[in-house]
């Protein structure tokens, strides 16, 4: 079980402060925000304190636009990179070709955390919200990506409709299943694992907290309870 810190914060030095107070070499995802604004000295930074880098770009384009993507994170070094499974089999495919020979993760997103079915209602889609979140884990996971990023609601009825294995990333992680912002559908660590989830994507929870290593340790406590 890895734990992926999003390091949602604004600007460079405070995401360098953030990662020298943090002892355990977790999974880093960084966001549009911090990667538009510092990109590859950003990326460099990250892997020379020994993290890993979760790239979460979420291409979505025409397949050669998103190849081309691909490959440039590829030579950034990042070890996970998302894309939309909205952008259909072709693109899905020109991505996994992108990524070849290298041991980067691809990982397709469903739906986001944010949504709920009245998103499925706004895109007119005949499915609920849990069966349209499995067609497109579905086609990304059979087309050659790594893993899905997906909500924990959603987890173990992918793992139990798709016949390959998976990596399960899950955002809206918070410690306690109280809502307090704009993620609609969380969970707490333990259940997140309880539902199947492999990498846990934790932002709030550790950046806002006082003591960082304590949290982490209190997290990797409920993931083992979990686990038991």
């Amino acid at each position: 079980m890895n734990i992926a810190l999003a390091l949602d914060v604004e600007h460079d030095k405070q995401a360098y402060k953030i990662l020298d107070e943090i002892q355990e070499k977790i999974i880093v995802k960084v966001g549009y925000e911090l990667f538009i604004r510092y990109g590859k000295e950003l990326v460099k930074n990250i892997k020379y304190r020994g993290f890993e880098l979760f790239l979460d770009l979420k291409l979505h384009d025409i397949p050669n636009t998103v190849y081309n993507g691909v490959k440039a994170a590829v030579e950034v070094g990042a070890d996970y990179l998302t894309i939309h499974t909205l952008g259909g089999r072709d693109m899905i495919e020109k991505a996994v070709e992108g990524k070849d020979g290298s041991n980067l993760k691809l990982l397709g997103v469903t739906i986001l955390t944010s949504h709920s079915q009245d998103y499925v209602n706004y895109i007119k889609s005949q499915y609920s919200l849990q069966d349209l979140a499995l067609n497109l884990a579905k086609e990304g996971i059979l087309n050659g990506l790594d893993g899905i990023v997906c909500s924990s609601h959603e987890v173990k009825y992918l793992k139990l409709n798709i016949d390959k294995p998976f990596l399960a990333v899950v955002p809206g992680i918070r410690l306690t299943t109280e809502k307090t912002d704009d993620q609609t559908r969380i969970a707490t660590p333990k259940e997140a694992v309880l539902n199947g989830a492999d990498i846990l994507v934790i932002g709030r929870p550790i950046l806002q907290s006082q003591d960082k290593n304590q949290t982490i340790k209190k997290i990797k406590e409920m993931i083992d309870e979990a686990r038991a």
